[in-house]
């Protein structure tokens, strides 16, 4: 896991709850994630495809 996530508190309980694959295409896409609800939107937009 990204140590970003893994340092950030508001983030790593969310990012931790999301499916493997999502996780993983969130770490390899780069995008850079800087609050909860732009992580909530990323994973929703990744669970949708």
């Amino acid at each position: 896991m990204s140590t970003f996530y893994e340092n950030n508190p508001e983030l790593r309980g969310y990012f931790e709850s999301l499916p493997i694959e999502v996780k993983n295409r969130i770490l390899e896409s780069g995008v850079e994630i800087s609050t909860l609800g732009e992580l909530k939107q990323c994973a929703e937009n990744l669970k949708a495809q």
